[in-house]
């Protein structure tokens, strides 16, 4: 097997949910059928930027088996999104990007809706579109909104320019330019990043039964209590009588936080008066979801006589697509974007990020929003500047990494810095690499690439709720879903540790939004940060009433627990035990990673073979070793697809991938060896003393990959993901240059 095995301690435990999973009894939301349910089916535009002239549906209405057909004129609500209000359900004057919703059918099947969309007959007036970020904020460029700054949310002013999605500017450390000017070495360079969609196997996906002013959905989403605030304040009812059911969710990366088709599928359950499910094929999925902003990225770095970084100047601009709606941040920003240059020491800084509205797919979150676009081409320039200087990568990152003690370079105070234990684990790994002899075929050339990185850890706000039962067990509800990253096990795992209870008498359950309060939902690598205290908080409180209220003794044995359990079910009568816990405000948390990239080149044809990664990562304590190594091995092939292989290709405004199967995910036969040591211990979060591990693994890899390249054949590739044609011309175009 490519991979590395777990260690024997991450195997221990079982997840709570692999199982059902396994024997396929797991309901996703295509799996639920509810009575006298209609189906759904959308029209999309074929043009990138048209004016809608007119819609004319009623052949479509009069198909046997078409219910409704609805178009902008019948929706009842207006624009929606997560912070900035910019999407519509439909479009009404024009479209603005290939895929954007201009109809929507609910029919007896999904056959039957498929072949009404064929019978609307729209007339469109094609108008100039823009493809590019930079160039869509010139000022002779197509407009998409007409006054985007009076949308709800937005961030830009009258007066900025319409494609103007966001800015934002971070500094410290004084004026950035008289640092460069002032520096001995100046290093300047422009990289890209591509579009990826997420890789998620489950399409977006809806159900959703309007009832009078009761709304019920069943849908994929990470944040349901974010979903259900969002759809209340969009329809204008209270959020009691919005009910987000539990649904398993078949991946996620980053891709399942918005409200994306719900909406609409409101709209066709309220206009029939019957349950309605839509789901995106994945065509569908790949043309207008929300995949990862593609960037370019300027980058200027300055450093002394001794090789160590006097100032960073950062100038990104991304792609952010037609719409913002997708988007959580209150300033429209990517989270990733301080991540520049985040593991070094760094005097002197300045990021700016831009985000422009574009004639393609809106933008959302990928894993590790915003990082990959930063760390890429700074990690590059770093290289380079090493390779002209004639000082070891990896020694240039170890002369200015970040020590103990230190800030960040935006002067974040961390409560530790473990770069030196992390960096002696990542070489004692390399250490131990068996190389194997280069193949005789071909014109092979052997490279190493290193990257740094640190993560912070964000926090959010949750409540569990714990509820004995008359048989001595506990169950456990929780308000997030398990959207792949084992936060049901999580649960399950502290709470058998704190109660001494097997945990084969612990279930728990992701809650419906009535039965608790709030939760921030899954994003940011948070959920074990926010969760880990509050079920630590609710396990502690429960042993106290158990032993204040029913008697347990303190050196209990499992039938006392079971005892004062089953005592407090009958007392409480099916009440739950409720914990909140606020981790917004927790201390800054630094999470460092060395990644080491091992590849092979063949100067003749450009073939690149990644052939091991290598990386240590500090990560504090560990609650589920299975799930939490997983979730770093599975980073590193995510983010070894994002070096090498995934690309949504867009041409024209058009994606040209009609599945998963033409947009091309690592395969096993792909993927490279991955060797993992995990540094232990140190200061995390809470009393279960946590670090973030979600998306600590992914944002190193396309860079440590670069790198590696550039080791192995000398040139420098500025662009993802990195292909053999551009290897292959890079090459010829350095021998062209002798």
């Amino acid at each position: 097997m490519p991979v590395t095995q777990a260690p024997p301690s991450a195997r221990k435990l079982t997840r709570v949910d692999g199982m059902l999973k396994v024997r396929g009894e797991a309901k996703y939301t295509d799996d639920i059928s509810l009575p006298n349910m209609l189906y759904g089916a959308v029209l999309r535009s074929p043009y990138p930027h048209a004016r809608i002239v007119s819609i004319h549906v009623d052949e479509a209405l009069a198909l046997p088996g078409v219910v409704a057909v609805l178009t902008a004129q019948d929706i009842p609500y207006g624009r929606f999104g997560r912070s900035i209000w910019d999407i519509p359900v439909l479009a009404k004057d024009k479209v603005l990007f290939v895929g954007d919703r201009v109809a929507a059918v609910a029919a007896i099947s999904e056959e039957v809706a498929q072949e009404a969309l064929t019978l609307i007959d729209v007339e469109y007036e094609p108008l100039p579109a823009v493809f590019d970020a930079r160039e869509a904020l010139q000022a002779d460029a197509p407009v998409l909104h007409d006054a985007p700054w009076l949308y709800r949310g937005s961030v830009t002013h009258e007066g900025d320019h319409p494609n103007l999605q966001s800015r934002v500017v971070l500094a410290n450390g004084g004026e950035v330019s008289e640092a460069l000017a002032q520096s001995k070495y100046v290093f300047t360079d422009t990289f890209c990043t591509g579009t990826r969609h997420q890789g998620y196997l489950e399409p977006h996906a809806c159900i959703a039964r309007v009832d009078e002013d009761e709304v019920e959905i069943w849908a994929p989403n990470k944040a349901p209590y974010r979903l259900r605030q969002q759809l209340a304040e969009w329809m204008g009812v209270e959020q009691t009588q919005v009910h987000i059911h539990p649904v398993f969710i078949g991946g996620d990366f980053g891709g399942k936080g918005s409200p994306m088709e719900i909406p609409l599928t409101i709209s066709l359950a309220q206009a029939t008066g019957r349950p309605v499910k839509l789901r995106m094929s994945y065509a569908e999925d790949l043309m207008a979801a929300d995949p990862r902003h593609s960037s370019s990225v300027t980058v200027r770095l300055g450093l002394n006589e001794e090789g160590r970084f006097t100032a960073l100047e950062v100038d990104a601009v991304l792609n952010g697509g037609a719409y913002a709606g997708f988007k959580p941040m209150a300033d429209v920003n990517l989270i990733g974007i301080p991540d520049a240059g985040s593991a070094y020491r760094i005097p002197s800084i300045r990021i700016q990020s831009t985000i422009a509205y574009t004639n393609t797919v809106p933008r959302g979150h990928a894993r590790a929003p915003g990082s990959v676009q930063m760390h890429f081409p700074v990690e590059s320039l770093i290289d380079m500047a090493a390779r002209e200087l004639g000082i070891d990568p990896l020694v240039i990152r170890e002369r200015n990494m970040l020590q103990d003690g230190d800030k960040s370079p935006l002067g974040d105070p961390y409560l530790e810095v473990r770069s030196r234990e992390t960096l002696e684990a990542a070489k004692a790994l390399l250490s131990q690499a068996d190389t194997p002899p280069l193949p005789e075929e071909g014109d092979w050339a052997r490279g190493v690439g290193y990257t740094f990185y640190q993560r912070p850890t964000h926090g959010g706000v949750t409540e569990i709720g714990l509820e004995p039962t008359r048989s001595g067990e506990l169950i456990v509800h929780v308000p997030f879903p398990d959207q792949g990253g084992g936060q049901l096990t999580l649960g399950r795992n502290i709470l058998s540790r704190l109660l001494s209870m097997p945990p084969h008498l612990i279930t728990v359950r992701q809650a419906e939004t009535s039965e608790l309060k709030w939760d921030t939902g899954c994003g940011g690598s948070r959920v074990t940060v926010t969760a880990s205290e509050a079920l630590h908080q609710a396990g502690k409180q429960l042993l106290s009433v158990l032993h204040e209220r029913f008697h347990l003794p303190n050196g209990y044995t499992l039938p006392d627990l079971q005892r004062a359990l089953s005592d407090f079910a009958a007392a409480w009568e099916g009440n739950w035990l409720r914990v909140s816990h606020n981790a917004n405000d927790i201390e800054h948390v630094c999470s460092y990673n060395v990644t080491i990239a091992v590849v092979r080149v063949d100067r003749g044809t450009g073939q690149i073979v990644v052939e091991d990664i290598y990386a240590a990562y500090d990560v504090a304590n560990i609650i589920n070793p299975t799930s939490h190594y997983l979730q770093l091995e599975g980073g590193v092939i995510f983010g070894f697809g994002e070096a090498v292989l995934e690309d949504l290709m867009i041409e024209d405004g058009r994606v040209t991938h009609a599945s998963l199967g033409e947009y091309k995910l690592p395969s096993m036969e792909d993927i490279p060896r991955v060797h993992m040591a995990l540094v232990e211990g140190g200061r995390g979060i809470g009393e279960e003393n946590v670090k973030a591990a979600g998306e600590l693994s992914n944002v190193a890899v396309p860079a440590a990959i670069a790198n590696a390249i550039a080791d192995a054949v000398g040139v420098r590739m500025k662009a993802l993901p990195i292909t053999a044609e551009q290897v292959y011309f890079a090459l010829r175009a350095k021998e062209d240059a002798r």
